[in-house]
């Protein structure tokens, strides 16, 4: 009796009895189809996951997935896609990496093989070169048990190693996982493996520097680790240049010196505190969110979407880049620029994709409009003053030379003053803008995300 009285009982609490009375039963076993995928050079958040079905080494549209990987770089997948390789995107201006104050300007791709729980700069390389992970490990002479877990949580002295040779090598990883030359990467990584070494036999703390390369020299070097803005602008004086036309048409300087000295900012014969909020900048009533911060430069937006630069010296005195042929062939650059020359109110920021052939032709297509081919030639060119600049030079069809977006100009004429792997500058000779200097950008996904700020 009292038997049946219990049943009743749990019947009344349960009555879903042969369905699971916790619920949890049905839950559990989905989670159990699952596999928790991480992603890491330092942890990547918002990278785009794909499975790459048909072993190509490409991100295809129809093979992403909807989930995007959290904070700690974690994604779930099935597991039936987990039998295929997966590839990571982490997309300038969307994806962010722990390791890094400012959001990632270049675009890159990670790989593991199938099966794998960990997507990283390492699985990359092995994929690459069909090896195992603890074929590769042995190859570059790192530990093997220190590269197939979460390097960047683990203190270990072989994960630090790890984690400092993985953020050392992502910046030479391409967009598409196919692209890269696994032979060059090798290279780049047993260089990078060789100056670690020499730092941990010196009693250095990897987890307090980074490794950069030196492309005028060819040479990798070591620095410290940037933590936080502070660490960056401390004790360090500016010149704060300006891109907006509108900006200057409204009576402002174009350059501004600024120095930050004991917490203090000084600038115009201002002097005030400071304050800092993750990568964003705040004094009086100005307000400069930074999104790159190297040894040559700084650059930011201010508060009312102005992009600037921060330079230890102004880059148009400055003698100019001798370019050549190499630096534009075959290659795909975004111009920007403001064009509005005559509404004072605001900026008019325009951004042109210049798709460079290998031999003399570039196909020009402003944003929103029809592209058009032009003719290019990197040249010595000399303006009416007699002053002679090297110069990318491309001159326009006529019948595109009305094109309100190109300010009806006849060419570009663009002499480089500032170059680097994120942004570069050139002062556009063709130009009767306020401001004639122009941002020249590698990245595609990083272009269009300065210029929809801009255009905001």
């Amino acid at each position: 009796m009292n038997y049946q009285k219990r049943l009743r009982t749990a019947i009344l609490i349960c009555p879903l009895f042969f369905i699971g009375c916790g619920g949890d039963s049905s839950s559990t076993s989905v989670e159990q189809e699952k596999r928790t995928i991480t992603v890491i050079d330092g942890y990547l958040q918002n990278a785009t996951i794909c499975i790459d079905k048909n072993n190509n080494k490409r991100c295809d549209l129809n093979e992403e997935i909807a989930q995007r990987t959290n904070e700690m770089g974690q994604v779930k997948i099935d597991l039936a896609d987990a039998q295929y390789p997966i590839i990571a995107k982490a997309i300038a201006g969307i994806t962010t990496d722990s390791d890094k104050v400012t959001p990632l300007t270049q675009s890159y791709a990670l790989i593991a093989s199938a099966n794998a729980n960990y997507v990283t700069p390492f699985s990359t390389l092995a994929h690459l070169d069909n090896l195992s992970l603890q074929e590769f490990a042995e190859k570059i002479g790192v530990d093997y048990a220190a590269i197939s877990r979460d390097f960047v949580g683990d203190k270990q002295s072989e994960s630090q190693v790890a984690h400092l040779l993985a953020r050392s090598i992502t910046p030479f990883l391409e967009e598409q996982v196919s692209d890269n030359d696994s032979s060059s990467l090798n290279e780049r990584a047993g260089e990078i493996r060789t100056l670690i070494h020499q730092k941990e036999n010196a009693g250095i703390d990897l987890s307090a520097i980074d490794i950069s390369y030196d492309t005028h020299s060819g040479v990798f070097y070591s620095k410290p680790k940037l933590t936080s803005i502070e660490s960056h602008i401390s004790e360090q004086a500016f010149i704060y240049s300006i891109f907006s036309n509108h900006y200057i048409a409204n009576g402002h300087n174009y350059d501004e010196i600024v120095s930050f000295n004991d917490g203090t900012v000084s600038y115009r014969g201002n002097q005030e505190l400071y304050r800092l909020d993750g990568n964003t900048l705040h004094y009086g009533n100005k307000g400069f969110t930074f999104l790159i911060m190297n040894d040559d430069y700084l650059f930011s937006f201010s508060e009312d979407n102005n992009p600037g630069l921060w330079t230890q010296g102004s880059t148009s005195p400055k003698p100019a880049v001798q370019v050549e042929d190499d630096f534009v062939a075959g290659k795909t650059l975004y111009h920007l620029r403001d064009i509005n020359t005559s509404d004072v109110t605001a900026p008019l920021p325009k951004l042109t994709k210049l798709a460079f052939d290998s031999k003399d032709k570039v196909v020009v297509t402003p944003e929103g409009e029809s592209g058009f081919t032009a003719s290019w030639q990197v040249k010595d060119w000399t303006n009416h003053n007699d002053q002679t600049f090297r110069t990318i030079y491309i001159e326009f069809p006529e019948d595109q030379q009305n094109r309100a977006s190109l300010k009806s100009e006849k060419s570009m004429i663009l002499e480089m003053v500032l170059v680097s792997n994120e942004i570069s500058v050139a002062i556009n000779h063709s130009s009767i803008a306020l401001v004639n200097e122009n941002i020249v950008i590698n990245d595609a996904n990083f272009a269009r995300l300065i210029y929809r700020k801009w255009l905001n």
